[in-house]
């Protein structure tokens, strides 16, 4: 999978190791995702979870959590846990188990485990969670099955221009490439960097959601720029001075329409002039 630019889209994740958060900044810096720690077994909440949730989402940000999964713990216990710290908030991203702690469990223990937290956490969340995990945890210490191959990968890899991957899957959704990534908004703290693999409008498919659209200013009109580069005029015509420009996407209020020459269409096909060699026909309500 390839990491450039036009095919992957950036994003964190992060925990209270990274403390106070200004999501603004993160939003503006051009992260499009966050995952959020939430629990680590069945006796452990994020003290930031709540936090870091409710900025990323003011923010912006498409927003899910993560459950480090505890082999040594009850499943029931642990997917509870998770779910009442979750509470009605709903993830933009499919959830994430976290897989990387053998606490002493035994291969056969550990795959079981798994496997019942992904299939508890699919029944209760309604979608097929995420499994985090690098090839040096997940081949020594989980057993092979065609069914890993059922839940995308967030693979956690750092040293090697592509990641490894480990058996059972043969892409990923999600690649952890940093554990040591300076993200503005975070101060001085080291941030886990990622990738998805598409575009934003692939992630934003992936989250099950449409684009987002500016809302519709209370009355008047708004256009669109479709030039390459419009000059702005402190008047309605060329002969006034040039005080600045706008570019292809900008999108701007009408406030008056003025200028000796003015077309509107309100059908397909069916044009009338605004104004026409200076005399004004229609004013905007």
């Amino acid at each position: 999978m390839s990491t450039d630019a036009e095919s992957t889209t950036p994003g964190i994740d992060v925990s209270r190791w990274q403390g106070k958060m200004n999501w603004e900044l993160v939003a503006a810096a051009g992260y499009r995702f966050v995952v959020i720690r939430a629990t680590i077994g069945d006796y452990y909440t994020d003290p930031r979870f709540y936090v870091n949730w409710s900025g990323a989402r003011a923010a912006g940000l498409l927003v899910s959590a993560y459950h480090v999964v505890t082999p040594d713990r009850s499943v029931d216990a642990q997917v509870a846990r998770l779910f009442d710290v979750l509470g009605d908030r709903k993830p933009d991203l499919p959830l994430v188990l976290d897989v990387e702690l053998s606490r002493g469990v035994g291969r056969a223990g550990i795959t079981a485990c798994v496997r019942d937290c992904l299939h508890q956490v699919e029944q209760q969340g309604g979608r097929k969670p995420i499994v985090y995990t690098g090839r040096w945890f997940w081949d020594p210490y989980v057993l092979p099955s065609p069914e890993w191959a059922e839940y995308d990968l967030w693979i956690a890899n750092y040293r090697v221009p592509a990641p490894t991957l480990p058996a059972g899957w043969d892409s990923w959704k999600f690649w952890q490439h940093s554990d040591r990534g300076r993200v503005p908004g975070s101060g001085s703290a080291r941030t886990d960097l990622d990738w998805f693999a598409g575009s934003y409008e692939d992630l934003l498919q992936y989250a099950q959601k449409k684009p987002p659209t500016p809302p519709e200013p209370e009355g008047g009109l708004r256009a669109c720029v479709s030039v390459p580069v419009l000059r702005v005029h402190n008047g309605p015509g060329v002969k006034y001075d040039h005080v600045g420009d706008l570019h292809a996407g900008d999108v701007i209020n009408i406030v008056a329409i003025d200028g000796q020459d003015a077309w509107v269409e309100f059908d397909p096909g069916k044009w009338v002039s605004f104004a026409f060699r200076g005399e004004r026909s229609m004013e905007i309500e």
